[in-house]
Parts: C-alpha cells; structure tokens; sequence
C-alpha cells in the first residue's frame, strides 16, 4: 500500500465527514459536539466549542440566526435541535476558557474601513495571526449596526467587552466622521478591507466593483470587501460573520503571497456526506420554553438530548472486531499502513490485521463499500511477501490444514462398484473432523439419489487463502483441480460454505453447488422439533442466495419454526473462526461467538459445522442442519465441541469408514497412536487452549520411550519428555499408571538452542 492508495482508501470511509449541522454553519460550529456537551448539562464544554469556531463568542452566540438547524437531521423527526435558542443559554452560563490566543507579531499591515459585524471578524481573525490592524468606525465606538440592538438582544456592555478583546490582540480603533476613499490614503496598509455592512461614502463605494464570490477580492489588488446587501437578510449578522471569515483568509494568503483558491477549504452549504442511519428513530418534539426569553438549563438539557449524535459507524455498530479496536476504517487503514510501510511488523498491528474474520459484512453495510476484509488480506499478503508475518500467527490452522491434506485424512474415489463419478462429494475437512459419523450418513444419501456420487476427503486451502500465503495456495489449488480432473471432472457437491465459496472464487471450473441446494431438490425432508430455532447463516454464505434458500426450503418443508435472529442472510455475522480469527486472537473469537449468540434466546441452528463448534464454545445449545435430517445420527444440541484433538483424530476415522465400506483396508496405524494417554477434563482444557493435540503428546512420549530420553522431575514418578515436531517442540510431564501416561501438563515453543539440542 503506498500513500495514493492509502489516501483513496481512506476518502472511502466518511465517518470524520462533518455532521449536517456543522456542514450548514457559515463558521463550522461543530453542532453535535456543542448539543451533546449542552445535553450533559456541561456548559463550560459547550462554550468551549462555540469559541474554537466564533469570533466574538459572546456576541455571535447570542445573534446567530442558526441557519445549520435547517440541515439538522433531527428536523424530520420532530424537528431540529434549536441550536440558536441554546447558544444564547450557553453563552450565559458557561465560562469561557480564556483570552484569544495572538501569534508573534507580523510586520504587513491591514485596514479595515467600517466596523459592522463583517469589518470586527477581520479584525479578530487577521489580529489573532499576528497582523496589526487599523479599525476606522464611525460614532463614538466602534460596533456598526450592533450598536442599535435592543439591550435585551446585546446588552451595551457584552459589545464593548469584545471591542476590548479586540484592542488585547492589537487592533486599534480610530474614529472617522465618514467612511470614505480619503481614509485610505491617510494609512499606509498592505491589504484594505471595506466593510458594506456600515455606511461607507458614495466615493469609496464607487471605487468597490464586485467581489470574487469566494475570496471577496476586488479587482484592485489587496482589496477585499464583504458584508454586501445585508439588511434585508434573514441571516444578516451570521452571512456578514461569514463573509469577514472568508475576506479574513483571503488576506492572510494575500499577505503571505499564496494562492487566494489553492486547496482552499471551501463552504459547505449543508453539504456532507456523512451516513446517518435514522432506522427506528422515534420522532421526539421539540422543547418550548415556558418563557419566551429563552431555555432554563433543565429545558436546554432535555431539548439538546434530542441531538441524534450523528455518526455513521454502521460497521463498527455490528462488527465485535471493528469495536473492539476503539476505531473506524479510516483510522484502521492508516493503522495499516504505517505498520507496513514504517514500522514494518509491529507486533500490535501484526494482532489487528490478523484478527479480521474478513467476513465481508463492513462492505455490505457500509454505505460506501469500505472492506476491511479486502484490506486485512492485502495486509497479510504483502507481510507474507517481504517476509516480516510472524511464523506464529497462524502456524496451528496451516498445520491443521496440512494434516487434513496429509495421506493420513485425504483420499478421493469413485463410488463403490463404479469406475466414474457424475458427482463428488466433497464434505470438507471441518464437518469430517466434527461430526465423522454424520458426514457419512449424508454420504450414504447422496449415493442413494445418485449412486455415481464419489467422495473427496480434504481441505479446500482456505487457511492458506486467509492467511495471505499466495503461493501455497495457489499450489494447493492447482492440486485440487489436478484431482478433481483426474476424477473425471465430475460436479462437485460442498458440504461446507467455505469450501463451496473458495472453489467458486477460485476454482470455478468445478461447478461447485451446495449439498443443501441438492437435498432440497430432492425434496429430502429433516425431521422438525416443535422449539422455534434460530438460524445462524455462516459468513461465507453471505453471497450465496441460493444456498441459503435451500436451506430455509428444507426447514420449511418440516415446518421448523425459526426464531427472529437480527443479522441473518446477506447481513449475517462470523462465528468467530473464519479468516483465522481464533488463530490470531482466540479470546476476541470467543467474545465474538458470544456477541452472535445473545442475539437470541432460542436455541441456534446453523448449517456450517465450525459454525456450530464456535457457537457451543458459548455454553448455547447449538444444532447442525444434519441432526435433524438424520435424527438418527443426531447430536445433543447441548453437546461440547469436539475439540482439535478429536478433529485430528476424526479425519482419520472418516477415511477409514469409506474405506472399510468400500471394501479396502483400513490406513495402516502408525506406531505412536498405541500410546496410552489419560488425561484429566483440566488438562484437556489447558491443551486446547494452548492448541496442543494428544497426538502431538503421544509422538513425544512414543519418541521418548524409544529412545529412553527423560527427564526425571521429584520423587513421585513425574518426568518430563520433548521432541521437535516440525517447527515446534512440545514438552510433556507425565506420569505413568497401568500402561499409560497420565499427562499432567504440557507446552510448547519454537525457540531453537543454536549449535546444538535438548
């Protein structure tokens, strides 16, 4: 990812776009920020917001017409916030945080001719950055037409009290009995504002041609002017305001010799585009006050908690990962970047990018399409290429995927007593692994609707997919086709989701379908219960319509009730296994598995065998689709997970029931698997946690009977064994009793000791 690509794909997300509140003010008030401090009854904070943006705080709070409330996406559900009638309490009650900051002094100087609300905000604007600045007023004080409002609308006092603020940050004020063209030549200045907001003399006016709309330039260079045709405005004093703030910028530029346009940030008019979900919004009316004058604090906090907090976040609102990470896809995405393109593997962000379950639901609720799932991947591809992902991060799903593949659990054949297929099925490495027994009774009822069904025992290669392993993968693929060809190119029929999306994406050539699209087509019936369940659709169904009627269809044809389950379908949320996120992070995976589950109290039904392993981690009663197709099979929803041992261990046996029932004798046993183990319910907990398998154990143990290395530990019989199993070595403290060995703890690590071994 390079910096191009980082800034297109950050323009993607449009969470830091700015509320439709703060879009529609000429100053850039951030709206939602000062109605959600104002809703807390935090007046100070409030304030604090309206001074980073005004001028003249005190003034322009209690005369701003409020043009943002007309963008406010409140306004259609009960109205919008009156922003205006809040200021005006605000600017009452809160304290401000001090006096205006003035950068070092700068030597070119500025004179503004008038002293209208559009003349003062040059002053306060160019003042601040350094200028020095010359207010010729006419009357006594300066303030233009402000001086003639009603002391209930600007008390006297509030006015002179900012002229004073303006005198702090150096701008000077000289009186004039008239404003006119004379008054330029008695000041040496190096930029001139007129202000048509006060009464300027016929003979400068003349002198004044029309303004650049956006800089308010004059022709003359070093002019500027604004405040024009303001009188009749309903938005006299705030468009005046706004017109000195832009006249003030042009200046600034002018005097800096910059361009008045380039890269200038621009008036939004209400524009942004910002998502705002409003589903299930209520319509909430507005708070009137019971005197006209204004809001009591308690009115004001009740009329700002109608405040929507716009924000988008769609994603994050249903992503566990996106949450948990404390951010959005714009910050994620420099968050990436930065640990490829500069730190270069930081461990943290190395967790972040392999945590994704690169589910693919942020695209499709995203209203812009962000995927993080497409960005994480890329991640991990790239870190692959230059050799900076950690052996670690998925180093137990690649071997677990190198096992299913292994001549120990893979085997492909025709059905028996036929020497081709029409169809293959093809159950995966997971269901096989799960539920061994099931796997064959579907098998046996593909063979009974086509009796030319052959079977293919393996792994689709999705781990090596997620895990950005380009090359492996692609190997693994060809091998796949490779077989599959050699099969005689037959249709082939997916048990699970993955497998059937990965061979869609990858290998489209197989023709792969669903095996719950075949069953439905057959009109195979499950055997319903009379409890509503809730289906959960796996994530890599996401896209896939028609498997997921297939399955609604075969439910409906028992008349299964199914409970209401939020995020189903297309919206449809990971278990927690998918993309390895219980490889990378296993305790994000299990707060995952139990966010999915709390979204209902019915018992779940799911039709991905991981799916139903991740779910019943939870402590939920879980059902695979197969238990009630083939009740005589079934599994008690209640029932634990197998667990990684017992997939191993299940993969073997599969291979060995097809083909003992295809009348060949059974894989030969390898020496390790007579060892004995006995092994208490919390060592097997520690084991799976630390994704140490019995098998593992009983290679190391066989290894150190063998060759009578042990390490002896107390005197009770303990003694401790280990042996180098590809990149790992395992270590195991056992002790034996009758024959066997009765595991009591177990670890493992890649450390190697250079030069030499234990």
């Amino acid at each position: 990812m390079d910096q191009k690509e980082l800034r297109e794909l950050e323009a993607t997300c449009i969470q830091e776009e700015p509320p439709a509140c703060r879009a529609g003010c000429p100053l850039g008030v951030d709206g939602r920020a000062f109605a959600l401090a104002m809703a807390r009854g935090d007046m100070d904070a409030a304030r604090a917001v309206l001074e980073k943006s005004m001028p003249f705080a005190p003034i322009t709070a209690r005369l701003c017409e409020a043009p943002c409330e007309k963008f406010c996406v409140r306004k259609d559900l009960g109205g919008a916030i009156s922003l205006g009638l809040l200021e005006r309490l605000c600017i009452a009650e809160g304290q401000t945080k001090g006096k205006a900051m003035r950068l070092p002094a700068r030597p070119k100087k500025v004179l503004v001719i008038g002293s209208g609300p559009s003349s003062l905000c040059v002053a306060f604007d160019l003042a601040k950055k350094g200028y020095p600045v010359m207010v010729r007023h006419l009357d006594a004080a300066p303030g233009g037409w402000l001086r003639g409002l009603p002391e209930s609308v600007l008390p006297p006092h509030i006015l002179t009290d900012e002229v004073n603020r303006l005198g702090a940050l150096h701008v000077s004020f000289q009186t004039a009995p008239v404003l006119n063209a004379a008054l330029i030549a008695e000041h040496a200045a190096d930029a001139i504002y007129v202000g048509q907001d006060d009464t300027i003399a016929d003979d400068l006016l003349e002198q004044l041609t029309l303004p650049d709309p956006v800089t308010f330039a004059l022709e003359k260079s070093g002019w500027f002017t604004g405040g024009m045709n303001m009188t009749d405005s309903a938005t006299r004093f705030i468009t005046a305001i706004s017109h000195g703030r832009e006249a003030a910028v042009s200046i600034d530029r002018f005097l800096q010799g910059a361009s008045l346009t380039l890269s200038r940030v621009l008036l939004r008019n209400g524009h942004t585009a910002l998502y705002t979900n409003t589903k299930g919004v209520k319509p909430r009316p507005r708070v009137t006050p019971a005197n006209p004058t204004g809001y009591t604090r308690e009115e004001a906090m009740a009329e700002a908690g109608r405040c929507l907090d716009c924000q988008c976040l769609e994603c994050v609102k249903h992503c566990v990962y996106l949450k948990d990470n404390d951010g959005y896809p714009k910050t994620y995405a420099r968050r990436v970047f930065n640990n490829l393109a500069i730190v270069q593997g930081m461990r943290q962000a190395n967790k972040f990018i392999n945590s994704c379950s690169l589910c693919g639901q942020c695209e499709v609720v995203c209203p812009n399409d962000f995927s993080m799932a497409s960005m994480c991947l890329d991640a991990r591809r790239e870190m692959v290429r230059t050799k900076r992902m950690p052996p670690s991060a998925h180093w137990f799903a690649l071997e677990e995927m190198r096992s299913a593949k292994s001549e120990q659990a893979a085997l492909a054949c025709h059905a028996p007593g036929t020497s081709g297929s029409t169809a293959l099925f093809f159950p995966g490495c997971q269901l096989g692994g799960i539920r061994p027994d099931q796997t064959m009774r579907l098998y046996e009822k593909l063979l009974e609707l086509e009796p030319k069904t052959g079977i293919w025992l393996d792994c689709c290669a999705a781990p090596a997919h997620w895990a950005g392993r380009e090359d492996e993968f692609s190997g693994l693929a060809r091998q796949l086709e490779a077989t599959w060809d050699d099969m005689g190119r037959p249709v082939v029929i997916t048990a699970c989701s993955t497998c059937l999306k990965m061979f869609r994406d990858h290998l489209p050539s197989l023709n792969a379908v669903s095996v719950w699209a075949v069953l439905a087509a057959h009109d195979v019936r499950p055997v319903a219960g009379s409890a509503a369940l809730a289906l959960s659709d796996p994530c890599t169904s996401r896209h896939d319509a028609e498997t997921r009627n297939a399955v609604r269809v075969l439910l409906r044809s028992a008349s299964q009730p199914l409970a209401d389950l939020p995020m189903s379908g297309e919206l449809t949320e990971c278990c927690g296994f998918g993309g390895l996120m219980d490889n990378a992070n296993p305790a994000l995976a299990r707060k995952v598995a139990q966010t999915r589950v709390a979204q209902s109290d019915a018992d779940f039904l799911t039709y991905c065998a991981m799916c139903r392993e991740q779910l019943a981690k939870t402590g939920k009663p879980v059902l695979h689709i197969l238990d009630l197709l083939f009740p005589e099979t079934a599994h008690d929803a209640s029932e634990a997970p197998a667990g990684i041992s017992a997939r191993r261990m299940n993969r073997r046996k599969l291979k060995n029931m097809i083909l003992s029932r295809f009348g060949h004798d059974e894989m030969p046993r390898q020496q390790w698997e007579s060892v004995g183990l006995v092994v208490a319910e919390p060592v097997a907990a520690m084991l799976e946690e630390r994704r140490i398998m019995l098998d593992d154990l009983r290679q190391v143990l066989h290894q150190a009977t063998r060759d009578g290395r042990w390490f002896r530990h107390g005197s009770d019989g303990r003694k401790i064994a280990s042996a180098e199993l590809g990149e790992v070595t395992f270590w195991a403290e056992v002790r034996e009793d009758n024959g066997a060995f009765e595991v009591l703890r177990a670890w493992s690590h890649r450390m190697r000791i250079a030069g030499g071994r234990i």
